[in-house]
């Protein structure tokens, strides 16, 4: 009993650091008293197999081994509980999966400040002292021998493990969640494998007419970029000047979302015939495959790392064009690789000699470190900005996100300058995969679904089209068409008169026959009830 109460006393003392760091910098919620009620029976979990196992070194094994694993599971959420107010979801275990270890870095030097530092050297303490001279804890004869004993701890052992998935508290354990992720990561991972080789897909029924006349069409993919935060969208500082003096030339729409707040969820129904009704589809066919099957030449152009911890997701996607080349790998992998470095293989694309091509540019955009985003040159912004969330650090940010926006402006109008020459038959769409959260509506700057605010979602969407494009092709030009572009694959079609029995004009924001639907985000939400 004396070393069960010990035991069970070193769990204790690390669940309650993580609950009153909580206390102190948050309000205590149910979610909170949850959490730490299933930090405790998974702890008491944990100790009862030191009863069932032989031998003084094993015991003591098992125990340090556990113990820094529930450590370190303990640490993860009570700082990003910290940091968000929520507590881990699959959707935030996808993102770390799809990320590389830049994006990681970045990521925590992003958030880390004095409190997490503070509460991490008295963690580490802790651990320390809980782990250190535990042999002579365990040499104390008070281990069950007989056969009896040892089915009766067994049998606690489970009724424990029933109880916490009964009661739904397994939903705030952090290895089964992230167990759980992984294994449902993997399964649509390798279920995307297979746009790498097929790269025409199957579609039924694909036609394009297709004459001889020269057509160059280039889609711009943001990261992280907030409508709310451009001038063109009526931002007060004037963060698209450029854009701003070819407005007449841009069709800019005003009430386009993203799916998710966070990319690998967003661009995986952005570029596929998946949507929220139906994600599953995420499998059946890429708006590259469909652009391949009629003879297009397409071409993946990506400022962003193709790997992470496993081969991105939205790569794989990337892998189904014809052509695809990826900034980051030939430049060692930095992340601070600039956007401007796009410009020269872009012009080189342009020039090649192809009379049909679609070019994908997927930039690092307004990606956080938003400092890193920008040239010294675009450093503009340094007074102090508008926001309700008064502090150095919001004041700091908004205007490191603001110069970012201002650089990203310069990028897509040198693209649609370099398209603009060719004299073809052209057209470029810009679009963001998902936005940010600028101090706009709740304290922080970033995205996370689980703690979501309408500006996470509201994304810019515009198009600039050459002369002969005009010309040739008219469809309805509406901007206030409530759309979400996890149906982009039916726009895109239907703005190249690509006809295919999977291609539905309904879903089109630039077809006469567009239907506007609920927008559903977090699988339940209807975005335009929630944020009235």
């Amino acid at each position: 009993m004396i070393v069960l109460k010990k035991l069970f006393l070193r769990y204790l003392v690390l669940v309650c650091s993580g609950f009153f760091f909580n206390v102190v910098f948050n309000n205590i919620t149910l979610f909170v008293l949850l959490n730490f009620l299933e930090n405790i029976f998974f702890g008491a979990t944990l100790i009862i197999p030191i009863f069932l196992l032989k031998g003084l070194n094993f015991k003591s094994l098992y125990f340090k081994l556990s113990y820094v694993v529930f450590a370190l599971c303990l640490y993860i959420e009570t700082i990003y509980y910290y940091l968000f107010q929520t507590f881990f979801s699959s959707s935030a275990i996808f993102v770390t999966l799809d990320s590389n270890t830049n994006e990681s870095k970045e990521f925590l030097s992003f958030y880390v400040d004095l409190p997490i530092i503070i509460y991490s050297i008295i963690f580490s303490l802790i651990v320390f002292f809980a782990i250190k001279n535990t042999k002579r804890l365990f040499k104390l004869k008070v281990f069950p021998e007989r056969t009896a004993q040892r089915i009766k701890i067994s049998l606690l052992f489970l009724i424990c493990i029933v109880f916490i998935k009964l009661t739904s508290l397994i939903n705030f354990n952090l290895p089964y969640l992230i167990l759980k992720s992984v294994v449902d990561y993997n399964i649509e991972s390798k279920k995307l494998g297979d746009y790498k080789t097929n790269k025409t897909g199957d579609f039924n029924d694909v036609y394009r007419y297709m004459d001889d006349q020269d057509e160059v069409y280039v889609i711009i993919i943001g990261e992280s970029t907030a409508r709310s935060h451009m001038g063109i969208y009526n931002y007060y500082r004037a963060t698209t000047p450029r854009l701003n003096s070819i407005k007449d030339e841009l069709l800019i729409y005003q009430d386009v979302i993203s799916p998710h707040a966070y990319s690998v969820g967003a661009l995986t129904k952005i570029l596929t015939l998946g949507n929220y009704e139906a994600p599953e589809l995420i499998t059946e066919g890429s708006i590259l495959q469909l652009l391949n099957s009629v003879g297009f030449e397409t071409y993946w152009l990506s400022n962003q790392r193709p790997i992470g911890p496993y081969e991105s997701m939205i790569t794989k996607i990337g892998l189904s064009s014809k052509n695809h080349e990826f900034l980051t790998t030939t430049l060692a992998g930095n992340s601070k690789v600039l956007d401007g470095e796009l410009l020269a293989p872009l012009n080189r694309i342009l020039r090649e000699k192809v009379s049909k091509k679609v070019i994908f540019v997927h930039m690092m955009g307004t990606h956080h470190h938003y400092e890193n985003r920008y040239p010294e040159t675009f450093n503009k912004f340094k007074d102090t900005p508008k926001t309700n969330f008064k502090s150095n650090e919001s004041f700091e940010k908004i205007n490191h996100y603001d110069n970012a926006i201002l650089y990203n402006d310069f990028i897509i109008s040198e693209i649609i300058k370099q398209v603009n020459s060719l004299k073809a038959k052209s057209f470029v769409l810009y679009f963001s995969d998902h936005a940010e959260e600028m101090y706009d509506t709740i304290n922080m700057a970033g995205h996370n679904e689980d703690i979501y605010s309408r500006q996470m979602f509201e994304i810019p969407f515009f198009v600039w089209q050459s002369n002969k494009f005009k010309q040739q092709e008219n469809f309805p030009f509406i901007t206030n068409r409530k759309y979400m572009v996890d149906d982009f694959f039916h726009s895109m079609a239907d703005l190249l008169d690509i006809k295919a029995k999977e291609i539905d004009s309904t879903r089109s924001i630039f077809s006469k026959y567009f239907k506007e639907r609920k927008r559903i985000i977090k699988d339940t939400v209807n975005f335009d009830t929630y944020f009235k």
